[in-house]
């Protein structure tokens, strides 16, 4: 009977053996394996589209690319403006989306979203050469070390930029989970399922490595506010930049304190970096003369891109977003994977031929039903769409109908809780003269000051003094000739009696007529 360790031996030399076997095998099958996994399909013979959306002050950028005959071509772009100097929030960028998905005509595409620099923290680690192996887990134990945020409330990605003298240089990228959370819950009500969350800088990064003839570079995106940069080493970000424009320093001199230390540190390592400048809105600057380096304006003749009527101006890091997800070399950070690079499962030709088949003879099967039911979808919309304005209508007459019922509501409660302001106020303007305005009246509990100008101020004593309202009316300080009005300043004090809750008469002058007064 066979032992234990001579049955393990005998099942170890099959293993060795069947391995070999399989290596050979697949030495072999080589060029038939390289065939059915080529990659025509992705942007090759068939077009790939991708959706990059950019979260920037005051604005929301979506930009349609496609990469064909693998040339990538930015198609179509909107861009919708919100509150100056404010970023959109999730409901806002979920209905904005929702309805650029339909202006541009847009079906099936993988989306990014890319939101702003101050939301992420970025920076540059260096980890013993030991831990490459299991840098993904090393990262993640040790992220609360290297960032404020937890693993548990940390949405972040890493890429390795070096190594050298046993160490490992990597640039880290992370972000409050819960934040991007809100955005990515907000879109999933809208059916919008996002591929990508990543950093406005680093899909500048990826638009300047796209761009620029050399694999280092600066690149720096300007605007009104601020300004975001990054120094790209090998095409991958490797140091960032950013900041807002000082009250007392001019543009050109912000931008130089942040680029020439950047411009340093490539020197530094053998390397001299030209500067890719993107402006967005009113931000133009000049660099030329306060940095160390050539400057390049990004401009759209200069991206390299097939670009479509009328995208002047367009969001640098929104095309960024669409390079990103279609260019194959693209190092962009994905927040949403954590550091774990996931291997796609490459196409194989034959089986992609035979799905081909089977779709094209069952298209008129599947087609002519979802044409009907898209025609009484439609219906239902256009339903919707008409009794928007009506429910608006009803709404708006509420809104209205509350307004007057909580103004009446007010005026009620003043005339309950002040009957005798208003009694005595009324008093005031029936019996005051029409020579006689009042530039100040005060009423207290028991007494009434008042305070103006009138052609005689001697003439209103007598008429206060009528009224049953008021008693011991006397002049509290001497009367003042204002000689460019032609008139007398007064200051009157009395005391208050005979008032009632009920109907008072009006104030008659001795031959029973009524006191002709109006109000003042």
């Amino acid at each position: 009977m066979m032992r234990g360790t001579e049955a393990l031996k005998k099942l170890s030399d099959i293993s060795a053996s069947g391995s070999d076997l399989a290596g050979k095998l697949k030495d072999r099958l080589r060029p038939v394996w390289d065939l059915l996994t080529l990659r025509l399909m992705d942007g090759v013979i068939m077009p790939k589209t991708s959706l990059s959306v950019s979260l920037e002050r005051g604005a929301i950028w979506v930009v349609v690319g496609s990469r064909f005959l693998s040339r990538i071509t930015i198609r179509r772009f909107r861009k919708y403006a919100f509150e100056e100097g404010k970023y959109a929030s999730p409901e806002s960028l979920a209905s904005t989306l929702g309805l650029a998905l339909k202006e541009l005509k847009v079906s099936k595409a993988g989306v990014t979203l890319a939101f702003p620099r101050e939301w992420a923290i970025v920076r540059a680690v260096e980890l013993p050469g030991a831990v490459k192996e299991t840098i993904t887990d090393v990262i993640a134990y040790e992220l609360d070390r290297l960032t404020p945020l937890s693993l548990d409330d940390a949405c972040y990605d890493f890429k390795i930029l070096n190594e050298h003298d046993g160490k490992v240089d990597l640039i880290l990228a992370a972000a409050r989970a819960s934040l991007i959370n809100q955005y990515r819950e907000a879109l999933a009500k809208e059916g919008i399922i996002l591929e990508k969350v990543t950093v406005n800088l680093s899909n500048l990064a990826t638009l300047c490595a796209y761009t620029g003839q050399e694999p280092d570079v600066i690149c720096l995106e300007v605007d009104s506010y601020g300004y975001e940069g990054a120094l790209i080493r090998r095409n991958l970000l490797a140091q960032s930049v950013g900041g807002t424009f000082l009250a007392d320093e001019t543009r050109e001199a912000t931008l130089a304190n942040a680029i020439n230390p950047l411009i340093d540190m490539a020197r530094a390592e053998g390397v001299t970096p030209a500067v890719l400048l993107s402006v967005k809105g009113d931000g133009r600057v000049s660099l030329d003369r306060h940095v160390k380096v050539p400057v390049k304006v990004l401009e759209n003749g200069a991206m390299k891109l097939r670009l479509a009527q009328g995208t002047q101006n367009i969001s640098s890091s929104a095309v960024g977003g669409v390079v990103d997800s279609l260019w194959p070399d693209a190092q962009g950070l994905n927040f949403l994977r954590k550091g774990v690079t996931e291997k796609t499962r490459l196409p194989v030709a034959s089986t992609v031929i035979l799905v081909i088949l089977i779709l094209a003879t069952s298209i008129p099967y599947v087609l002519l039903p979802l044409q009907r039911e898209q025609r009484r979808l439609d219906e239902i919309n256009r339903q919707i769409a008409l009794r928007k304005d009506e429910v608006r209508r009803i709404e708006g007459l509420q809104k209205e109908f509350d307004a007057l019922n909580v103004e009446t509501t007010t005026l009620e409660k003043f005339k309950e809780s002040n009957p005798l302001a208003l009694v005595l106020l009324k008093e005031l303007t029936t019996i005051l003269p029409k020579t006689v305005w009042l530039t100040r009246t005060r009423i207290t509990d028991t007494t009434v000051d008042i305070e103006g100008y009138a052609g005689s101020a001697s003439e209103i004593l007598p008429k206060l003094e009528q009224s049953k309202y008021f008693k011991k009316v006397e002049f509290a300080s001497p009367t003042i000739r204002d000689v460019r009005l032609n008139a007398d300043r007064f200051v009157i004090k009395m005391e208050i009696e005979g008032f009632g809750t009920g109907e008072e008469e009006k104030p008659k002058e001795a031959g029973g007529k009524p006191v002709d007064g109006k109000k003042k």
